[in-house]
């Protein structure tokens, strides 16, 4: 009787067993997976834009991972230059795919004449040269203070476009 009861629960254990292996255990995981391999992690990077006319710009990262299609960079701070003035160009994180650079976390993009743009995501096109973003942004110029819930900031005519705006405008009293 005790042989007869352990062969059952012998039966039934292999059975489970069985049945648990054949199972696929990340079957309920409704994550979309990056699958990229990096190619190449680097730290504390600095890269130059270089022109027949000089150094256009230096960027700097703590850290750069290269990707397939796409290359990471982590904690960036930039400088460019363009007809006399000098910018700087912040972030938490940024994505290069092709000539589209996808800047996330605290941007901060300021000119040397006081012209600043602030806001938690931006996309900078480097063969156009123009900043944009469809999220809130802050802009200020000197004492001149803008708000809205996007923009487009060209930058070689400095033409800002935005939309949805609350501007507070500093005047002079006679």
């Amino acid at each position: 009787m005790a042989l007869k009861t352990l062969g059952a629960f012998m039966g039934a254990f292999m059975s489970v067993l069985l049945f648990l292996l054949m199972q696929d255990p990340y079957i309920l995981d409704f994550k979309t997976k990056d699958n990229s391999i990096a190619y190449m992690q680097m730290y504390i990077v600095k890269d130059y834009e270089i022109t027949t006319e000089g150094v256009r710009g230096i960027f700097n990262a703590q850290k750069a991972i290269r990707y397939k299609d796409r290359d990471e960079f982590y904690v960036v701070d930039g400088i460019l230059q363009n007809d006399g003035f000098v910018s700087t160009l912040n972030a938490k994180r940024a994505i290069l795919k092709g000539d589209i650079v996808q800047l996330n976390g605290d941007v901060f993009y300021a000119r040397s004449d006081d012209f600043t743009l602030k806001s938690d995501e931006m996309i900078y096109d480097r063969v156009k040269k123009r900043l944009w973003t469809d999220l809130y942004f802050m802009a200020t110029y000197g004492p001149h203070q803008s708000e809205g819930e996007g923009f487009v900031y060209l930058l070689d005519s400095k033409i800002l476009e935005a939309w949805k705006v609350d501007a507070k405008i500093e005047t002079e009293k006679l």
